[in-house]
């Protein structure tokens, strides 16, 4: 597993407890910020906040430069920090996994890449 930091990330948490963000990364090709969007599936607590489990979609510069289907699952950690993995959607390998912080209602964090399975 790699433990370097390869980008950074916010989301707000919308009315109807979806997500929307931005996204960059170190990849050469990366030359400003991208938007990550998510559908919450199921939250994780009946009070949940940001824990929960989502459809998210995004896409970059890189490669194909085709837009990315992954299950995003929050879990809070502690009282304002949460715990992110990014799954594929076909076979539940990991693709990120990060860690944020809430900001004035605001989830704020990096994100590292795994290594392929």
């Amino acid at each position: 597993m790699a433990n370097n930091i390869i980008g950074r990330f916010y989301f707000k948490l919308t009315d109807s407890k979806n997500l929307i963000g931005e996204f960059s990364n170190n990849h050469e090709t990366c030359k400003r910020n991208y938007t990550e969007s998510a559908d919450r599936i199921s939250p994780i607590a009946p009070d949940a906040n940001f824990d929960g489990v989502y459809y998210t979609t995004w896409h970059d510069e890189i490669g194909s430069h085709k837009s990315v289907l992954a299950k995003l699952i929050i879990k809070r950690k502690f009282e304002n920090i949460f715990s992110l993995e990014w799954l594929p959607v076909q076979d539940d390998k990991f693709y990120f996994w990060g860690e944020g912080i809430l900001c004035d209602g605001i989830l704020i964090g990096d994100y590292r890449d795994f290594e392929k399975c």
